[in-house]
């Protein structure tokens, strides 16, 4: 979940002229949220801060009244990050404009991902016992793909066997902070023809 900067800004703290502009500049061309350190290597690293924070609070203060977009802060890795982003508002304008959507997962591609995402680290052969089924190759490669899924190395079992984990993009693509939010693993355990 991401939160809404408020647009207090400290007292004292009165960024120069032109750096809330590089800074929201830095915010609408980066791919990837940017936390103080980033945006401190960016603009020089004798800025401090708590100018950068400052600097955060009047970019949020310029977008506060703007409906489609608007700064989000969120922890990512432990790490405060910031991030333009588009409201909820935008969504059926950017549905209507984009056919080529990316095809949606299928159910075992669900139930797969779901499995890695809190059992993790976990094996081809565990994820297969619990589905009960074999999880075909495709499903892992497309996870991969996506960047959602990565090796954590091999256990120290018989056929050393890779170990399956989520990535930060994961976090990130699904709206969480951490593992931890993810809902209890208990409510969702036996239902349908998973029995884990």
């Amino acid at each position: 979940m991401t939160d809404k900067v408020p647009p207090a800004m400290p007292t004292g703290s009165e960024p120069p002229e032109g750096l809330v502009e590089l800074v929201e500049a830095l915010l609408l061309t980066v791919d990837e949220p940017l936390s103080l350190e980033a945006l401190g290597a960016m603009v020089g690293q004798e800025t401090a801060p708590e100018l950068l924070e400052a600097t955060l609070a009047r970019v949020a203060a310029r977008w506060e009244s703007h409906r489609f977009i608007e700064l989000a802060s969120r922890e990512i890795g432990g790490r405060r990050v910031w991030h333009l982003v588009a409201t909820a508002a935008v969504a059926p304008y950017l549905k209507a404009g984009d056919p080529g959507r990316v095809p949606k997962l299928s159910r075992a591609a669900l139930e797969t991902l779901a499995l890695i995402a809190w059992r993790q680290p976990i094996t081809r052969g565990e994820i297969e016992a619990a589905r009960g089924v074999a999880v075909n190759p495709q499903i892992l490669k497309q996870l991969v793909e996506r960047g959602w899924v990565r090796s954590l190395g091999v256990k120290d079992s018989p056929g050393r066997p890779e170990m399956l984990g989520t990535t930060r993009e994961f976090l990130s693509d699904f709206g969480l902070n951490s593992l931890a939010e993810l809902p209890d693993f208990e409510r969702f355990a036996g239902q349908d023809d998973i029995d884990v």
